[in-house]
C-alpha cells in the first residue's frame, strides 16, 4: 500500500484496479494467517489417546502431521493429530472429517467454487475465473475433478429421491389446485470424450459413436392467455431435470420432478412432446391420465413429411398444400381438419387401396 499512495504522491493518479487487487490481496493474506492460528490443533487430552477403528478396534495416537489446504482466502497449514490402528495397520484424521477435507487438499468453500465454475464452462476457462475473480490459484484438473465430485455426490441424492417416488414414498405437496401443470421433454445428442462412447454404434452403419443423447425435461405451470388466445408460460414457472441416462431412467426422474411440483395438485395435466415413441411410453407408464400434445415445432416437421409424401419431387405444390394446412389448420389447432383433407388425397387414396 506505501508503494501505491507514493506512486500516487508522484504521478497523481490512482489506480483503481491496482489498488483493489492489491486490498484484496492483503485481506487474503491476512485472513490466511488468521486460519493457520485456527487450523493449529494441538496434540489430543491423554483421555483422548484413542479413537473407534472401523475394523473394530481401537486407533491410538501417534503424532500431531500438517497438511496444505488452499482455502478462499489462500493456502494454509492444517496440523492435526494422526491415529494408527496397531490392528489393521489404518491411518486416520478425525480433523479432516470433521473439517470436511479428508483426503483433499481444498477446502469446501473452495471446492464449490470449482464446482460452479466447472458447470458453466471448459475447466480451464473455469481455472481462469477462480484466479481472477478469487485470486486462487488451481489447476484444470483439480477443477474438473471437484465438479465431477460434487456431480456425482448430487445424483447419488437425485438417485435416492427418485426410488422413493417410484416406491410412492416421496410426501405429496399440499397446497391450492394447480389450474394447469405441464411436463415437456425431448432428446438431444451431445459430444462425449471417446471413453463415453466405447462399445456404441454410431449413427452411421459401421463408425463407432460421437455423442450421446441427453434427455431433458421441464415442468411449469400456466394461468393466462394471450390476446390471440396462445397460452403463456407463468413467469419463474419452470424448473429443469435431466441426465445422459436410458428412457427408462429419465422417467422415473421426470417422474419424480413432476411430483415435487405438485402433479396431483394439477386441475389439468399436459404433457408436451415431439412424436418421438419413447416419449409417449414413459407417458403411458407415468403421466397416463394426461393431455398427450406434439409440440407445433415437430408437429410442422411431422406435417411436411406428409406433404412430401403426397407431392414427392413437387415442391411448388409441397409450399402451397402447406400454406393451406399448417397457417390456417395445424396452427389453429384443427389437427382433425388437416388429417382428413390428408387422408382424401387422391395420392394417398390410391396408396390405401
Amino acid at each position: 500500500m506505501q508503494i501505491i499512495f507514493q506512486g500516487r504522491r508522484k504521478t497523481g493518479r490512482l489506480d483503481l484496479e491496482a489498488v483493489e487487487m492489491a486490498v484484496r490481496s492483503a485481506m487474503h493474506r491476512a485472513g490466511a494467517a488468521a486460519l493457520n492460528e485456527l487450523l493449529d490443533f494441538p496434540g489430543p487430552a491423554k483421555t483422548q489417546h484413542t479413537v473407534a477403528c472401523p475394523c473394530g478396534q481401537a486407533a491410538s495416537y501417534r503424532e500431531l502431521r500438517s497438511k496444505p489446504v488452499l482455502t478462499a482466502v489462500g493456502p494454509v497449514q492444517v496440523s492435526r493429530p494422526y491415529y494408527l490402528c496397531p490392528y489393521c495397520h489404518t491411518g486416520q484424521f478425525p480433523v479432516d472429517v470433521e473439517l470436511d477435507i479428508e483426503r483433499t487438499e481444498f477446502s469446501p468453500g473452495v471446492r464449490r467454487m470449482q464446482a460452479l465454475v466447472g458447470q458453466q464452462a471448459p475447466f480451464d476457462h473455469g481455472r481462469e475465473q477462480l484466479k481472477v475473480l478469487a485470486g486462487l490459484e488451481v489447476t484444470t484438473k483439480s477443477v474438473e475433478r471437484s465438479a465431477e465430485t460434487i456431480g456425482a455426490e448430487i445424483a447419488h441424492q437425485e438417485q435416492q429421491q427418485i426410488q422413493r417416488a417410484v416406491q410412492l414414498d416421496l410426501p405429496i405437496p399440499v397446497g391450492q389446485p394447480i389450474p394447469i401443470l405441464y411436463v415437456q421433454m425431448d432428446g438431444t445428442s451431445v459430444p462425449v470424450v471417446k471413453k463415453e462412447t466405447l462399445g456404441r454404434p454410431g449413427k452411421i452403419a459401421g463408425q463407432p459413436a460421437h455423442t450421446r443423447e441427453a434427455k431433458l425435461g421441464c415442468v411449469f405451470t400456466q394461468t393466462t392467455w394471450d390476446k390471440k388466445g396462445y397460452p403463456i408460460r407463468d413467469p419463474d414457472s419452470t424448473t429443469y431435470t435431466g441426465a445422459i441416462e436410458t428412457a427408462v431412467e429419465f422417467g422415473k426422474r421426470l417422474y419424480r420432478e413432476a411430483l415435487k411440483r405438485g402433479w396431483h395438485l394439477a386441475k389439468k395435466k399436459v404433457v408436451i412432446g415431439d412424436g418421438a415413441e419413447w416419449i409417449w411410453n414413459l407417458v403411458a407408464e407415468h403421466f397416463p391420465e394426461a393431455i398427450q400434445i406434439v409440440d407445433l415445432y415437430h408437429a410442422r416437421q411431422h406435417l411436411w413429411e406428409v406433404v412430401r409424401q403426397l407431392y414427392p419431387h413437387e415442391e411448388i405444390k409441397q409450399k402451397a398444400w402447406m400454406k393451406v394446412h399448417q397457417k390456417r389448420l395445424l396452427d389453429k389447432g384443427k389437427i382433425e381438419k388437416t388429417g382428413r383433407r390428408a387422408a382424401v388425397h387422391p395420392r394417398h387414396q390410391r396408396r390405401s387401396g
